[in-house]
């Protein structure tokens, strides 16, 4: 009960208040969303190019320091086989990704992420991580909104890939095209 009036009451009010301080003291909250794409080892062990995910975040941009950020992503896939099996694969990605730029605002900035894959199969789990290093730049076309591009390199380290009873390990590029709003 005392949970439920928690997360009924209080949690709003919550959010409510921490969102007009954070407008009253100026901070720099963003919110916007990538479209990573990338070439090499990629979902499945699939060497192609592709969409990977699209990834909403949340996050704190410093014009002319650098930005931390928080990306959430979800899906589920429902594959069909020729013999009429079914088997749905749900995953759950955590992104977090640093920047500085050491040559001021409006300047290209080195970038730092790191990635927590987790991939729910029928008969098991998989999980890894992904590192990344790499540059970016945000291009300004309004005063609360820009557009970011971005390249990385990524490497994913070793997980059980279930389908073919080995590890799997690798690395890839990364691009990420998105969007990102300063809504203050």
């Amino acid at each position: 009960m005392i949970k439920n009036v928690f997360s009924c009451a209080i949690l709003p009010f919550f959010c409510i208040f921490a969102i007009s301080y954070g407008h009253a003291q100026g901070l720099p909250v963003v919110f916007g969303a990538v479209l990573e794409t990338g070439s090499g080892l990629l979902e499945g062990d699939n060497y192609g190019n592709g969409i990977v995910r699209i990834t909403p975040f949340a996050g704190v941009w410093l014009n002319g320091i650098g930005f931390a950020r928080l990306g959430i992503n979800t899906n589920n896939k429902k594959e069909i086989y020729s013999n009429g099996a079914t088997e749905e694969v749900k995953r759950f990605d955590i992104s977090m990704q640093i920047g500085f730029s050491a040559i001021g605002p409006e300047r290209p900035y080195i970038a730092a992420s790191y990635v927590r894959n987790k991939a729910y199969y029928p008969s098991s789990d998989a999980a890894w991580n992904e590192w990344g290093a790499g540059i970016g730049h945000r291009f300004m076309f309004s005063p609360l909104a820009a557009i970011i591009i971005e390249a990385e390199h990524r490497w994913i380290t070793k997980h059980y890939d279930r389908d073919k009873g080995s590890d799997i390990s690798g690395r890839r590029l990364q691009i990420n095209f998105g969007l990102v709003a300063q809504p203050f």
